[in-house]
């Protein structure tokens, strides 16, 4: 059997007409206890991906196309399953473009690591500014409270009205 022509096989579709309604395809692909899901929540998504469109003429969709439209959305007609990439897609862009990419990149790097040492010094200053600030704060009012000394009672100091 020759790989390139595997044909996706399904009795409820190979029973079709040519043309089918929306309801006897979501039956013959899901079957009967997920057809109106199919139908309200898979339809729509199916038709933006290039599920065939509903001919007018026929009031259906081409059995057909549909059946094509699987082989290719499941890659049957590849020959294989194809899997979902495992990260983030890469577009090629010239060397100069990289280069420059790259060195925006580099420039923004450095750009962080100077902000996280200056806010780490800043830190650090803002720790001996504090303690440097307190310690005056403490000569201050040292200073000040030796100012305001109460001079000692004189026992020779009295009202006249005292005896």
């Amino acid at each position: 059997m020759n790989e390139r022509h595997i044909h996706m096989t399904n009795a409820a579709l190979d029973k079709l007409p040519l043309f089918a309604s929306d309801k006897e395809i979501a039956l013959a692909i899901v079957g009967r206890e997920k057809a109106q899901y199919w139908l309200t929540g898979v339809l729509p998504t199916l038709e933006r991906r290039g599920f065939p469109a509903e001919d007018p003429l026929h009031t259906g969709r081409a059995v057909p196309l549909v059946r094509k439209f699987y082989e290719q959305y499941l890659g049957i007609t590849a020959g294989f399953a194809m899997a979902k990439p495992d990260s983030e897609e890469r577009i090629w862009t010239p060397k100069r473009e990289r280069k420059r990419i790259e060195a925006e990149e580099r420039r923004i790097a450095e750009a962080n690591v100077q902000r996280r040492d200056r806010r780490a010094e800043a830190k650090a200053n803002s720790e001996a500014w504090k303690e440097k600030k307190r310690k005056a704060l403490e000569d201050f009012r040292a200073k000040k409270a030796s100012q305001w000394v109460l001079p000692a009672a004189d026992p020779t100091d009295r009202r006249p009205d005292e005896s």
